[in-house]
Order: C-alpha cells, then structure tokens, then sequence
C-alpha cells in the first residue's frame, strides 16, 4: 500500500517526466521569417526553417488580410494561386514564394507550428513607383514685395504614399504638418513664407516624394522658382564724377527691380546738355564743356510704388578764364594814392590770381595796390590766373599815368673845369608832354633870371621826346667861373608846373692844376727819401756811439767792485773844484762834464712809465770819480776813487737818492774831484 506522502510525490515526478519529454522533442526557428519589401510585379520568397520538426508536425502559413491560413504544411490554399511552398521539408525548410507580387500581396505574415513558445512575423511591403512627380501648388501668382505666399505640394502617386520635403535650393527647408485623408490616397505638405522680400525673387523650392525605398522607387521631386515683384532699387557706380573739359563721359544707373523699370535721366536747376545721349541705363555726355558741370539724377520706375532714384555730382575741369571786363589802358593821376587794380577769373580747380609787371617773374597779389602813382609806375601789367593744371589765362592792361610834370634827373650837381663844355641834362617824365620848358638862372635874392642864346655866344638848347616824357639839355660852351652858380630847369604842362635846381661848380684851368700837384709830389718824395736815410743809418750802427754816451750817462751802478786806482792817477791830475760849491750836491757825468744830479722824486715808483733807467748787464764801464780832500786844521790831503752815485771819502757823495753823509761840526772839508772815464 502506497502511503500518503509517496502519493503526494507521484504526480510530481510524472510533470518532471512530461517536461523533460517535451524538451528533448521542441521545434524551434533555424531561419525566421523577415520583413521584405518588393517591387510590385517582382517575385519574392518569405523564408522559414525549423528545428526539431516530427513526422507528425504541421508547417502552417498565415496572411494578409487578418492573418488567414494560406497553406498547412506544404499545400496552399487554392485562393493563392501565385503562391507555393519551396525548400526540403526534410531539413524543415517551408519558404513561401509569390509569383507577379501585388499590392494586395502587402501586409503581415507568420510561419508557424505546433510546439513553438512564439510565432514569428513579417510584413512584407509592396513598392508601387510614383509615375508622376508631386504637384506644386501657389496660392497666389502675383506676389509682391513684404506680402506672404503659400506653396503646396501634393501627390496621389505611389505606394505607400511618399513621405513630402520642401528644399529652397539645397537647404531643407522647416516643414509645415504633412497632412493625408482619410484613405491615405493623398500625401500634402504646405510651406508658408510670412514676408517676402526682393532677394526671394528668383529662389528655387523644390518638393521631393520619398517612399521609403530609393532602391525600388528613386525619389521624385518637382521644383517651382518665385516671381516677386519688387519697386527699383537704383545704384550709381560713382557719386562724384571728375572729367575734362573736351572729354566724353557716360554716367551709368544700375536698376534691380521686377518687372524691369523705364530709366529716366534729368539734370538738377538746368537742363540736359542737347547733345547728350540716353541709353537707357547710361547717359552718355560728348565733347563735355563747363556748362554740362551739375547734379544728375536717374529716375527708375516699373510700376511698383516708389520710383528708384539716385544722383551724381559731374565736376567739369576746365583752364582759367578771366572774367573781369577791364579797359585795355587805365590812366590814374601822379600822386593819387589808395590805387588799385582787381581781377576776377573763374575755372575749376579755383584758380589763384596774381599781377605781375610785365616782362618780369615778381607777383604780386589781387587786387593789386599802388599807396601812391608816380610815373615809375607807368607801364604794361599782367593778370595771371592759374590753378596748377592746365594753361594759365593772362590778361594785360597798360597803367597810363598822367599829371604834371616830373624831374627825374638823378645828378643834380655838375663840376666842369673852366673852358670846357657843360652840360645839364634835364629828364622830364609827363603826360601829356610839355607844353613848354626853359631854363632860368638864379642870381641874388632868389630872383630867377631865363637863360637864352643871346646872352652870350655858345649857350644851347637840346631837346629829344620818348614815350615817358622829354629831355631837354642845356648845352653851355667854353665855361668861364662866371658862368657858375644855380641853374633851375623849369617844365610846364596842362596840369602843372615843375621846377628842379643844378648846380654847376666851374674849377680852375689845367695848368694850375698841374703845378700844384708836382709841388705835392715832390715834398712827398724827400720825405720818403729821408726815412729811408735814417732807417739805413740806424741799421749800419752810425749811431751807437751816441746811445753808448747816453747810456754811460745815465748808468748809476755798478753789477761789480770798483778796481783799484791806477799808479799814474794821483790826487794832482785831478782839478781842483771848490769844496763850497759840493756841499750837498751828488755829481753826474754828461759827456765829461761833472753836473749836480737832480733830487730824488719820492711820488714816482721806480717802474712808473715815463721814467727811463738803464740796463745793468747793458751798461758801459762806468766812470772813476776821483777826489782829493784836505782836512781843516791838519793841512793833510787824502784821495779816492768812486762810481758816480757812491760816496767818497767821507761825505759828499751817496750810495742812492735820499742817503747822505753828514759833516762833522767845526770842520770845514774841502774836495777836489774829477772824472776818469775807463
């Protein structure tokens, strides 16, 4: 009897047996079905393989529509006529193929059998080409400028339907919700432009159909390009346009507008040279001159509000041209002060202008100003306008001035020698010329006197005209000292009269002359001859014996000690002097001849200028001074030798001024000196 618990187990181990039953003997996919997609009227095979298949297991097919059974094991359904079951069933091969695919072929399949844990699916889609290109649809033909438009694109075409993208040119283009019906037979997609502009105008949008499957189906696209109107935009290459006078010019207006604009050009405050050619786009200017200089404008206009406008500013360059209408002579007064003359020119670049005098490179500037009119001033001058690049405009005006008459000799004192010819020459600038001229001869109290030919023979008058006045000359022969003295040349015209002195000086005759100047000569040339004499002579030494007197003289000292006396020389060879007549006298020697020295000067210093002392190393051998002396009362006789200027003996004699040797009291000395010459 089995007990309850081995009941309880039996049931158990018999699960445990099926399961593993059942698990040796499971069918599973060698080769799963696959999703495919064919082109319609192709063949297509859906393949599937098993494992572990039994003689007794069943291979069943199941199709669209609703996964109908279309075959059980290798029989097909007679409904699916195009369709059969390929591969060895042996190996557990059971493909389906499917003859001239049609689009009902489409949809979900599944290959199964019994004892699969899942059953596998497939869908298999049929490509049917679109035939035509999707179709783009503009909602508004006529588009301007800032209005919106709406471009649709739609298609019937294909299956499936195409999946729609906008391109503006290469560049996918933000899309709008594609929309579809209800039965899926018309694909659509809108793309809304809120604002166009002018730079839309010309753009290419292209739709392009997608099915999914380029292989089978290549893509399809349509492609539309915009027509935007838009109001001309007009643009001048060069604002500021320079040319020559001569030259031609074209201005050129570009215009972008749509539709084409009708180009219109006109001249700003003046009208458009006659000669001028419109093209349209350019307005061509031939042969320019300084008229055609001004502001053109061009002026599109297509129809679409506003017009297009643009300017150009034309500078015509052209030579200076003087614009003052001045008289070819002009005639102010002698004397007239604040004179000018203005010129005026005009020409472009603006021209400088400036007066010259002609024939000269001296300018001066404009208006051209005289402080005061004299007759120097009389002559052609020249208006020069120049502006650096073409030919300078010149105009001329002679300065005609007029007034009374004007000296204008420079010399008004001439010297002639007597018996020659003088000559006053009288320069007289006037306009209108001298009615008359004559000359007067001032004599006492100021009283002028007329100057004739009748006064004596060998006076005349010489009178020539130039274009500036006359020049009368006074013509006096053979001059005497009487004919000498203030001669007053007086010129008279409509205007006036003018008087100017010359004074002739009339110098003695040529042989006086003469004379004197040999007797200058002569004096000259002794004097010149007497310093050569004396320089001659200091130079040969004829006067050294003098300068060595001299300077014997005037030496004082001595650089060494006295010799003694010589034998022969005693106190007998020498004369006798009154001793009276040395006392408090120092004796010079001046040629041989003893003389008191003069007493010292203590104001001078001894370098002061004006004092001359001798050279030391210079001086010649001085002098020997020799003196006797008798003493009072002792009847004897002493004598010595000294230099001028030492003392001797006892008293007497001094080394330098302001030294001296006093004498005893009560003694009378008495000395006898003389002078021996080394």
């Amino acid at each position: 009897m089995v007990s309850p618990q081995r009941a309880e187990r039996i049931p158990l181990i018999a699960l445990f047996f099926l399961c593993y039953v059942i698990k040796v003997q499971a069918v599973s996919y060698r080769e799963r079905p696959e999703s495919l997609a064919v082109r319609e009227g192709q063949t297509v095979t859906l393949r599937c393989a098993f494992i572990g298949l039994t003689a007794q297991s069943v291979v069943i097919w199941e199709g669209p529509p609703n996964f109908n059974v279309m075959s059980t094991d290798r029989n097909v359904d007679s409904l699916y006529k195009r369709h059969r079951i390929t591969g060895n069933s042996g190996r557990g091969e059971y493909s389906m193929e499917i003859k001239d695919v049609q689009v009902s072929d489409a949809g979900g399949y599944r290959c199964s059998t019994l004892g699969l844990q899942e059953k596998a699916e497939m869908m298999l889609d049929v490509i049917v080409p679109m035939k035509k290109a999707p179709k783009i649809i503009v909602s508004d033909i006529s588009i301007t400028a800032g209005q919106s438009l709406t471009l649709s694109c739609r298609t019937t075409e294909g299956s499936p339907l195409p999946t729609l993208t906008w391109f503006n040119g290469t560049t996918q283009v933000q899309q709008s919700n594609e929309e579809l019906t209800d039965d899926r037979s018309i694909a659509s997609l809108d793309l809304v432009l809120p604002e166009l502009t002018r730079w839309d105008h010309g753009r290419n949008f292209t739709c392009v159909a997608d099915q999914g499957h380029p292989e089978l189906a290549p893509l399809t696209a349509s492609s539309t390009m915009l027509n935007v109107k838009y109001s001309p935009v007009v643009r001048i290459r060069s604002q500021s346009i320079r040319a020559s006078e001569g030259e031609t010019l074209d201005l050129s207006c570009d215009v972008d507008s749509n539709p084409p604009a009708t180009v219109t050009w006109r001249k700003l405050g003046g009208d458009i040279p006659t000669n001028a050619e419109n093209r349209g786009g350019t307005l061509r200017l031939p042969t320019l001159d300084r008229t055609a200089a001004g502001v053109y404008q061009c002026q599109a206009n297509n129809g679409i509000a506003p017009s297009g406008l643009g300017s150009a500013t034309l500078t015509v360059q052209y030579p200076p041209h003087i614009t003052s209408n001045f008289n070819r002579k002009t005639s102010p007064f002698v004397g007239q002060e604040a004179f000018s003359l203005l010129c005026e020119a005009e020409g472009y670049p603006e021209p400088r202008v400036r007066w010259r005098r002609k024939g000269t490179k001296l300018y001066f500037g404009n208006p051209l100003q005289f402080s005061r009119i004299d007759y120097d001033m009389e002559g052609d001058y020249e208006c020069v306008a120049s502006n650096g690049q073409m030919r300078d405009a010149v105009r001329q005006i002679f300065l005609d001035v007029r007034g009374k008459p004007y000296i204008n000799t420079v010399s008004l004192k001439v010297s002639v020698r007597s018996g020659d010819t003088a000559r006053l020459v009288c320069e007289i600038l006037s306009d209108p010329l001298p009615e008359e001229t004559r000359w007067l001869r001032r004599g006492p109290g100021q009283q002028d006197k007329p100057v004739t030919a009748s006064q004596r023979p060998g006076i005349r008058e010489e009178e020539t005209t130039s274009p500036r006045g006359v020049t009368n000359t006074l013509v006096i022969s053979h001059v005497g000292r009487s004919d000498g003295g203030v001669y007053v040349c007086e010129t008279t015209n409509t205007f006036g009269t003018f008087q100017r002195e010359f004074n002739m000086e009339v110098k003695g005759d040529t042989n006086t002359q003469a004379v004197v100047i040999a007797s200058i000569t002569v004096i000259v040339l002794l004097i010149l001859f007497a310093t050569i004499f004396i320089c001659i002579a200091k130079r040969t030494g004829l006067s050294a014996g003098v300068k060595r007197e001299k300077a014997t003289s005037s030496t004082l000292t001595a650089s060494r000690a006295l010799p003694p006396l010589p034998p022969y020389l005693n106190s007998r060879s020498v004369p006798a002097m009154d001793p009276d007549d040395m006392d408090g006298l120092e004796l010079q020697d001046f040629n041989g001849t003893l003389k008191p020295r003069p007493p010292p000067r203590m104001d001078k210093q001894p370098y002061s200028i004006g004092l001359s002392y001798p050279s030391r190393l210079d001086a010649p051998p001085p002098a020997l001074l020799h003196c006797g002396e008798t003493e009072a009362g002792r009847g004897g006789q002493h004598g010595g030798l000294a230099l001028p200027g030492r003392s001797v003996g006892n008293r007497g004699f001094h080394d330098s001024p302001g030294t001296s040797t006093q004498r005893s009291p009560g003694k009378k000395d008495r000395q006898q000196c003389s002078v021996l010459n080394l």
